[in-house]
């Protein structure tokens, strides 16, 4: 008999001596009896003529047995099963390959490695094995099932094998090996469990192991017991990887360029080439330097500023992987810029709006602003442009302009409004609603901005506690606005900003088709107040800039690998997608696809199951989602891009694994380890775990032990209850 955990053994058979002990103790008596004789005799300690004897040695035999047989239970006792490989009718080795397809496998070398790496494994196997080859990324898929295998002969056997590497083709996706591998080593355990014809269970891991692999599938749960993993790391002729990716900056609605370098990377320098939509090279290449194992975060325009050609995508330049160097950027839509100004013309006079404006605007880096005089210096008008989405009127509005504006906020354009005086909120009161007055405050000394609504999206990029304080801002001047109250519940208007003395600075009022009239109490020239000096001033100016008119159109982001439901995204059942390699597909054709990769006979076709109708990513770059809404086509743009965890190329410790309860067999020590468990697979030795499973002999031992104490307490109650008789008769 063998013991699983012999420890538990062990502490048994020394808590089998605690019995002998308790036995061997002298009992004292538990009643005093005087003697009149004996009273005038000294007291003295009795002598011992001879050792003390065990009382009642049949019970305690028992209570030792009890003790020996429950510690035997918890060490879980076997009977070691040798099983000689002429009496297994057909047993073999169950391997399953999953061989790793990411993107990362991409990088120089490891395809090379793949054919040899495959078929030695395949070489190793009998005719009596079982075989499941299953490819993995983000999806897994497998390529050659057990049944296959199981029903072909030797020859379609290899051919089967040399689809595999002959085929094999790394995809644009990441790397989910934690979930791979669960399935795959549950599926193991199971299937040939079940089968009842394996000795050996098997799952050979083919990859490069990066970091960038996802793991979490394996931080809960228990491995299975009967499956053994053979790491097989296939590595690049040279190490080292650098990646870019986009970043959205959320509050500014901009697009920055994220750099990543691998933690085994040797090049440090590295350029950033924009192309255009067609590919071509736009304006000259950015150069970066990044660290091994760091990242770094630039931001590059969007146009080129000599030929003004729009930036479609990045491409990176100086690594020797380039599996991860070329990423889209999302569609800009307006790279040039046209504001349009109502106000003093003279640029230099620093006296003027006119000229903070400028300067704030000259300064943009992501897009080409101009400034567009409604006003003329000689008095004639300029209609607002189509292509116009914000005007700044820092003077009086001439009446022949109003219906331009008006026009303006039909199309959902914005207008501010920097009142220097009562007067230039007055001439544009056909634009705010009715009942508003504006007078001349009286300021003591200087005001300053005292509430300021951060949730207003003017503000919110100022939402953060190092950028929110706006206090040491002061207003010499301001003007007094009074709106109608009632307008205000109705959402008419807004106060976005008050001053210390509680009356509005800047009030938002809605107007036409979701156009916005915003209206300053005060200018930020100098006689009235500090704001254009204002670090805050410039970034106040480019946030209205890109809400008045975005930088990007309204795109989705998502990256390979993910599902969507495209009629979701466009409200329709009747959609249709453009793939990045220019090909269309229906609704009617993913949904067909869907019901037979799920394995259903049966088509449906309806609104509800078009409009569900999944389709997974697995190309970078973009995707064109249009439907029909209302009778009218609506379109979505979608950038799919490679994960960044991609990137991440350096490989992870040797043991990883073993960190999650996994034993592995790694490449380098997989003969050494044939050689030692040769005598054993010979002679069919089955795993020692499976074996006390199926025994299952500490169930009968844990209940003989139990049952024993049971009847050790009622022997010794029936023995202290003889000996309190007797006591008491004497």
């Amino acid at each position: 008999m063998q013991f699983l955990f012999p420890v538990f053994a062990v502490v048994g058979a020394a808590a089998a001596a605690i019995p002998i002990a308790l036995h061997m103790l002298r009992r004292a008596p538990t009643k005093d009896m005087p003697f009149s004789l004996v009273r005038f005799l000294k007291p003295s300690q009795p002598k011992m003529t001879k050792r003390s004897k065990i009382e009642h040695w049949p019970l305690m035999l028992l209570r030792i047995i009890a003790v020996l047989i429950i510690g035997a239970a918890f060490g879980r006792p076997y009977w070691e099963a040798i099983i000689p490989l002429d009496q297994q009718k057909g047993a073999g080795e169950a391997v399953t390959i999953l061989l790793d397809t990411s993107a990362s496998m991409g990088r120089s070398g490891i395809v090379d490695q793949i054919p040899e790496t495959v078929r030695n494994v395949v070489a190793e196997l009998d005719s009596t094995d079982q075989l499941t080859v299953i490819q993995y990324s983000d999806i897994i898929r497998t390529v050659i099932s057990r049944e296959k295998w199981q029903t072909s002969t030797d020859a379609e056997r290899g051919a089967l094998i040399e689809g595999v590497v002959d085929n094999y083709v790394p995809d644009q996706m990441g790397t989910d090996t934690g979930t791979a591998m669960r399935l795959a080593g549950e599926a193991l355990s199971q299937e040939s469990r079940e089968s009842g014809t394996v000795s050996t269970r098997r799952l050979v891991v083919i990859t490069d192991f990066q970091r960038g692999s996802n793991l979490d599938a394996l931080k809960s749960g228990d491995w299975p017991d009967n499956v053994e993993v053979d790491l097989n790391i296939i590595e690049p002729e040279s190490k080292g990887n650098a990646g870019i990716s986009f970043v959205r900056d959320r509050r500014l609605d901009r697009t920055r360029i994220r750099v990543t370098s691998a933690g085994d990377s040797v090049q440090q320098e590295f350029k950033l080439q924009p192309f255009d939509a067609q590919g071509n090279n736009v304006g000259q290449a950015v150069s970066v330097s990044v660290a091994p194992g760091q990242r770094r975060t630039i931001l590059l325009p969007a146009t080129d500023p000599q030929s003004k050609a729009i930036v479609s995508g990045i491409e990176l330049s100086g690594d020797e992987q380039d599996f991860d160097n070329l990423i889209e950027l999302p569609a800009v839509e307006n790279p040039i810029v046209r504001v349009g100004h109502v106000g003093p013309v003279n640029v230099n006079d620093p006296e003027s709006m006119r000229y903070y404006l400028q300067r704030v605007l000259d300064g943009n880096q992501e897009r080409d602003v101009e400034v567009v005089d409604l006003l003329k210096e000689d008095g004639v008008l300029l209609p607002v442009p189509d292509d116009v989405r914000l005007v700044v009127c820092t003077a009086d509005v001439p009446e022949g302009l109003l219906a331009s504006l008006k026009g303006l906020l039909d199309r959902a354009g914005t207008v501010l409004v920097a009142a220097p005086d009562v007067k230039t909120v007055e001439s544009v009161s056909t634009l705010l609603p009715d009942g508003v007055t504006v007078t001349e405050a009286d300021v003591d000394e200087y005001a300053m901005l005292g509430q300021v609504d951060f949730g207003h999206p003017l503000f919110s990029m100022f939402s953060e506690a190092r950028f929110s304080d706006f206090s040491g801002i002061q207003f010499w001047k301001h003007r007094n606005l009074d709106f109608p109250r009632e307008d205000s519940s109705k959402g008419d208007w807004e106060v976005i900003a008050k001053f210390d003395t509680g009356l509005p600075a800047i009030v938002d009022t809605r107007s036409g088709d979701s156009g916005s009239v915003l209206v300053m109490a005060t200018g930020w020239h100098p006689s009235d107040s500090q704001l254009a000096l204002s670090s805050r001033f410039p970034a106040l100016l480019t946030r209205l800039l890109t809400l008045a008119s975005p930088v990007n159109s309204d795109q989705i982001m998502q990256s390979t690998g993910d599902t969507i439901r495209p009629g979701e995204l466009v409200a329709s059942a009747e959609w249709t997608m453009i793939l990045p390699d220019e090909t269309t597909v229906t609704a009617a054709q993913v949904l067909t696809e869907n019901q037979e990769s799920s394995g259903r006979t049966d088509t449906v076709d309806s609104p509800e199951a078009l409009l569900q109708a999944s389709f997974r990513l697995t190309e970078p770059g973009r995707y064109q989602i249009t439907g029909i809404v209302d009778g009218e086509p609506a379109s979505i743009a979608m950038i799919a891009s490679l994960s960044s965890a991609e990137s991440r190329t350096e490989r992870l410790p040797d043991g990883q694994l073993e960190a999650f309860g996994i034993g592995t067999l790694k490449q380098t020590d997989a003969e050494d380890a044939d050689q030692e468990g040769s005598a054993a697979a010979d002679m069919g030795q089955k795993n020692a775990t499976e074996i006390e499973k199926q025994q299952q002999w500490w169930r009968i031992c844990l209940l003989v032990g139990l049952s024993l104490l049971v009847v050790e307490s009622l022997w010794a109650s029936a023995i202290d209850k003889k000996r309190q008789q007797l006591e008491a008769a004497g």
